[in-house]
Parts: C-alpha cells; structure tokens; sequence
C-alpha cells in the first residue's frame, strides 16, 4: 500500500506540485482573474470615445466575460502546468520524483479540478465585487448579485421539479479541463490544437455512429421513451438520471485514461 499511496508523501509532492502550478501558470491565471478589471478599463475609455457620457455596464457583458474566463482556463491551465512532461528532459525529471503514480494522478486532478477554478473564481469574484463596491454607478451589480446569476444557480420549476446548475457546471468545467490536460500529457506538440482536431473527429464519428443507430431502428424507441414522459417532473428526472450517466462514463473514463498515461510515461 505504501508503494501505491501515503499520505506523507503525497503531502509533499502535492506542496511541490503547488509551487509548479504556481511558476507555470500563475500570471496567466493573475490575468485571467483581473478580467473584471480590464472589462471595466474598456468601459471606461468607451465612455470617454462617446464624450464622457456615464452609463452603467451591462450584466450580460460580466457573465460573458467570466464564461470565456472559465473556458480558456479550462482549456489552458492543465497544458500549461503539465504538458512539459512530454519533454525527455522535462518527464525524466517528472519520473524521478519520489512519488507514485497515483500519487501524481491524484495532484493532477486536484490541481485542475478543484485548486486552479477555486483561484479562478476567487480571484474573479474577489476583483468584481470590488468594482461593484469601488464604481456602483458605472461597473453596475456584481456578478454574485445579477439576476442571470440567480437563475444559473438553481432552475426550479416547483418542489419537485428542480435542475442543479452548480454541480452540472461544475463537471462540465472537469470534462473540459481533464479533456485538455489528458491532451497536454499525451501529444508532444500543438497540443490544444489537437486535442480540438480530436474532439472533433470524435463528434463526427459519434454523430455518424448515432445516424446508424437512428436507421436501424433505435430512433424509435427513443421516441418512445420520450412520448411516455408526461409531465416536468418525469421529463426533468430523465434528464438528471441521462446527465449522470453521461458523466460517470465521461468522466470515469477521462480519470483513467489520465492515470493510464501517466502510469506508461516512457523518456
């Protein structure tokens, strides 16, 4: 059990892997999370092209820009922190470390899942809330606090009708991030393009796949399955039990197929 996980040791190479997060990707994370601040610069020099007028910024744009945020850190971040190791000089250094491979695995998947979003949104939050304190008459309402953002986090038709967007987003943004540093640790260049290039013959093969399967009659028992849903509640539980399914297999797969790689890393 030793050879496979311990917690001493864990501790200490996830603090190193913290400290390498950090020297790899922490000004771009620094940027990414002042966005609020630079959305609100633009603002200001726009006003000043339209004569000094003041008006108050949008909702929507802040939502946008914290979409587009999330999403080029998702795509980014696990390339960044890891992707070297497909360096010979980079991975012999990464294999050497006195670590095991579930070891490394598990600080991955922490680091991109959880300690790299949470920075995000702290750093974003933290600036925005600031604006909307500093500048209420111009940056407007905090994102926290606009109306879109109280829809996002629960769509709720009545007691027993209910969507939770917080965790859906939540593994979406794990789906996206584990999808790009799996592509980081496996292509040796162009890996973000890649990873895309790949996404997308995926798609065209599952699309292709699902035309087939519509064809040979497949198409119809779906259509049944979802002529027998009569009322919200049942519609809504069809979609909860399908989103879990999707991704336990998304997911799950994502894991192993990191520890995997991780696990065959040759130099």
């Amino acid at each position: 059990m030793n050879n496979i996980f311990d917690f001493k040791r864990f501790g200490n190479y996830f603090a190193y892997d913290l400290r390498r997060a950090g020297n790899n990707y922490g000004i771009s994370l620094l940027v990414l999370g002042l966005m609020p601040v630079i959305l609100f610069i633009i603002h200001l020099l726009t006003m000043l092209l339209r004569g000094g007028n003041v008006y108050t910024m949008p909702g929507e744009s802040k939502i946008i820009v914290l979409s587009i945020v999330l999403f080029v850190t998702a795509v980014s971040a696990g390339v960044k922190i890891y992707g070297s190791i497909t360096d010979k000089r980079t991975g012999s250094d990464f294999l050497m470390l006195p670590a095991s491979t579930t070891e490394k695995w598990l600080s991955m998947v922490l680091m991109v899942c959880i300690v790299v979003p949470v920075a995000l949104l702290v750093l974003t939050l933290a600036s925005d809330a600031l604006l909307s304190w500093l500048a209420p008459s111009i940056y407007g309402n905090g994102i926290i606090n606009s109306d879109l953002a109280s829809d996002l986090a629960s769509i709720t038709g009545d007691e027993d009708v209910s969507v939770n967007m917080p965790a859906i987003l939540f593994l979406g943004w794990c789906g996206c991030a584990l999808t790009f540093t799996l592509g980081g640790i496996f292509f040796k260049k162009a890996k973000v393009a890649k990873t895309f290039l790949f996404l997308f013959v995926l798609s065209t093969v599952l699309s292709i796949l699902a035309i087939v399967a519509a064809k040979l009659g497949l198409g119809d028992s779906i259509s049944k399955f979802v002529d027998d849903i009569n009322d919200p509640a049942s519609a809504i539980d069809a979609f909860n039990w399908t989103l879990n399914i999707f991704n336990i297999i998304t997911l799950g797969g994502l894991l192993v197929l990191t520890w995997l790689r991780l696990r065959t890393l040759k130099h």
